[in-house]
């Protein structure tokens, strides 16, 4: 059995994140369903390790000592994203958006609950398996996990993993090409490419507003001499480290109150306030 620490862990996941690109390039129907090349290279060491496994061996064993902060990382980036400018411009469809995705969320708990006591399990089961993975994802599952344990889920941490990694593939596979339909079916790559995404915008005046935030030119300049692309990447991930800080408070705080939501959430939250500021200052 080979095993990688975590240098080698990441290395590996690297090495697999580009064979999922490459293997994207090589077959064209892939890039034009939008099937993430994360999905891509990482259902191939799924299914090796699945085999393995089936066979009752072991072929490699990961590190996962940075699986937590890489993570958080992640859904930083995330909040970092989250611009009430950029919300104005989906307008009543966001509202909608919204209605919908929290009734489908209700619709994954109630079938769960259906399908676990059918199957003669514990009801709690079809909840776990339903939108607190489907909808909040790995981190959001394991947040809850003991909970779940505590009322009578045995193993809800690994069967929150498992249900959350599913629904991320099963995402990917079947959510890219339903959205490429979706593009091709309302010309939105024509648009884009006639006017940027201010041609999908609602009114003239919100998309000005729009690329008016995207566009502008930021106070913080690299030092002379310095590469602009590089010095913006060191703000990026300066940024998204002050906010993992800060957001680490938050989170206690959070738990301190008696609440159990995931890791990332403080993070998240400040990295969405920081986002507004910068929107508001442009600085």
């Amino acid at each position: 059995m080979l095993k990688l620490d975590l240098v080698y862990t990441v290395a590996f996941a690297g090495i697999i994140l580009f064979l999922g690109y490459g293997i994207r390039r090589l077959v064209p129907p892939l890039a034009r369903y939008n099937i993430p090349a994360p999905v891509v290279g990482g259902l191939l060491v799924a299914i090796a390790v699945l085999i393995a496994r089936g066979s009752g061996r072991t072929f490699v064993e990961f590190d996962t000592t940075l699986q937590s902060p890489l993570m958080i990382a992640f859904f930083t980036s995330i909040g970092y994203a989250a611009s009430l400018r950029l919300l104005k411009v989906g307008g009543p469809q966001v509202a909608i958006f919204f209605a919908v995705s929290t009734l489908f969320a209700v619709f994954q708990n109630v079938l769960g609950v259906l399908i676990a006591l059918t199957l003669g399990l514990h009801p709690l089961f079809g909840v776990l398996v339903g939108s607190v993975t489907l909808t909040g994802g790995p981190a959001t599952g394991l947040a809850f996990a003991p909970l779940f344990e505590e009322a009578g889920v045995r193993g809800a941490a690994t069967i929150a993993v498992a249900a959350a990694m599913v629904g991320i593939v099963s995402g990917g596979i079947i959510g890219g090409p339903i959205a490429t339909r979706i593009i091709e079916r309302n010309r939105l790559r024509q648009a884009r490419a006639a006017g940027g995404p201010a041609a999908l915008a609602e009114t003239p005046e919100s998309a000005g507003e729009v690329v008016e935030a995207r566009l502008h030119e930021p106070d913080v300049r690299p030092p002379e001499g310095e590469d602009e692309e590089g010095f913006t990447l060191l703000k990026c991930v300066v940024l998204i480290l002050v906010a993992m800080w800060i957001g680490s408070w938050v989170s206690r705080g959070i738990t301190a109150l008696g609440f159990t939501l995931p890791a990332y959430i403080g993070a998240m939250l400040v990295a969405a306030v920081i986002r507004n500021l910068d929107d508001a200052t442009r600085k």
